[in-house]
């Protein structure tokens, strides 16, 4: 196979993992609009920090997962624990941050929940899409 061929799947999969990003962060400016004018300026930017703690974390796994896929002679496993350790370390310190700066936390998880939601719708339109095709 060609190198063209071999990255093709990572590349499909680059894609769909920036797709869940992106819809990440889009639910979370969306209901941070929407909560601007309902709660105010600080719950609105709470759930807004949230939905890109989210959206970021979930870049990092995509950068961590392609790099453990292309990695040979060495445990990808290993490079995946690694990047999970890293992301946890780096979403406490950013919760931290987010209190100390005087976000309301519970708008943050909020956020947070707002972008994974977002995230799931996006993955089963995705694969559903998949499914239909594969049954054609």
């Amino acid at each position: 196979m060609s190198d063209y061929q071999q990255k093709q799947p990572s590349v499909l999969w680059e894609k769909q993992f920036f797709g869940v990003a992106r819809t990440q962060f889009f639910s979370a400016v969306l209901a941070s609009v929407f909560l601007w004018f309902w709660q105010g300026e600080v719950i609105a930017i709470s759930v807004l920090s949230g939905g890109i703690l989210v959206g970021l974390n979930s870049v990092l796994l995509a950068r961590s997962v392609m790099d453990s896929s292309q990695v040979k002679r060495v445990d990808g496993r290993g490079m995946l624990y690694r990047s999970a350790a890293v992301r946890f370390v780096l979403l406490i310190a950013a919760l931290v941050c987010a209190n100390w700066v005087g976000l309301h936390l519970l708008a943050v998880a909020a956020g947070m929940f707002m972008a994974y939601a977002g995230g799931y719708v996006y993955i089963v339109r995705v694969a559903s899409r998949a499914a239909g095709k594969a049954s054609d």
